[in-house]
């Protein structure tokens, strides 16, 4: 089996108050106090958007909607989250805390980036970095490729926990394959298959790394541009079944949609 120093990162980011906040026995009074006032701040930040959403499905023109986007929640809780991360300094409640604080950090390369690297110097060792790989994900226009790439190959080498590593070098592929660099995406390949062969069975949503390691790969065998797509079966809206298939040599589209 190929060795490979690469990284764990993913585990999509939480946000919801349940996961911000899980109490454990034992646990500090400082540390307990903090994630409390962390939860009373999501929970605060959540309404605030869900307020904005229910009045942008009421809006009747593209003005209103603009004017709700441009005001989304967001950016006037930062400081309170900043402030939060400095009080509980060192604990996972301060980690959760200074990511929220890259998630709203819009335009600005270099805090961003400071931040990221706050989180490698001082919590490198919890569990929360299962959150932070998955902000880096999709945070490359934020952060740069080379740091996310740096900052998730740190998480992957370092941390202590499997699902942890699985989640990292699990988004390590997906930043290399999507890089506009060769190089990169022969390695993003090769970060799949390592997740497959030694992260295969660590839970990943409703299943396994290895389900989605392999899902990811069939997509780039299987679904790219200019390939044949794969024959399914299924019914229409009146349920009859139909093969695509029975429509080879034909113009077809086909819509796939969904409700999250």
């Amino acid at each position: 089996m190929r060795s490979l120093i690469l990284i764990t990162p993913l585990l999509l980011c939480a946000g919801s108050a349940r996961e911000l906040v899980a109490s454990q026995a034992a646990i500090p009074e400082k540390q307990d106090a903090s994630s409390q006032k962390l939860k009373g701040i999501v929970e605060r930040l959540n309404k605030a958007r869900n307020e904005a959403g229910d009045a942008y499905e009421k809006a009747t023109t593209e003005e209103e909607k603009n004017k709700i986007i441009a005001a989304w929640p967001g950016k006037a809780y930062l400081p309170e989250f900043r402030a939060l991360a400095e009080e509980a300094q060192g604990t996972d409640t301060a980690a959760r805390a200074w990511i929220w604080v890259l998630r709203l950090t819009d335009n600005d390369a270099k805090q961003a980036s400071e931040v990221v690297q706050l989180l490698l110097q001082e919590h490198l060792q919890s569990p929360v970095m299962a959150e932070l790989s998955g902000e880096l994900r999709y945070g490359a226009d934020k952060v740069g490729e080379k740091s996310v790439i740096e900052a998730l190959r740190a998480i992957v080498a370092e941390s202590p926990h499997e699902n942890v590593r699985a989640g990292a070098l699990f988004n390590l592929g997906g930043v290399l394959l999507e890089s506009s660099k060769p190089e990169n995406r022969s390695e993003g390949r090769d970060c799949f298959e390592a997740v497959i062969a030694e992260y295969g069975s660590v839970p990943f949503l409703n299943s396994t790394y290895k389900a989605a390691a392999e899902g990811y790969m069939y997509e780039l065998d299987h679904l790219q541009i200019g390939m044949a797509a794969p024959d399914f079966s299924t019914v229409d809206e009146n349920g009859a079944p139909w093969n695509l298939a029975d429509y080879k040599g034909k113009v077809v589209v086909v819509d796939f949609w969904g409700n999250w």
